[in-house]
């Protein structure tokens, strides 16, 4: 199995988040993290979305 599958699988669960302000983003994807899950579908209906994930601050925010 594809390593991601098996990291995904550990995990149990992946939230499907929106993003509506950008600023938001490192503190949710920190909070995740802190409650023990690690990844997160980031839904792309905002123009928000786009910008935090070109950031980078969905990534490794630990």
């Amino acid at each position: 199995m594809h390593t991601v599958l098996e990291a995904l699988g550990k995990i149990g669960i992946v939230p499907v988040i929106k993003i509506d302000n950008e600023a938001q983003a490192a503190p949710l994807a920190k909070a995740l993290m802190a409650g023990g899950i690690p990844c997160a579908e980031i839904t792309f209906r905002t123009a928000q979305a786009e910008e935090a994930a070109a950031s980078g601050q969905l990534y490794r925010t630990s």
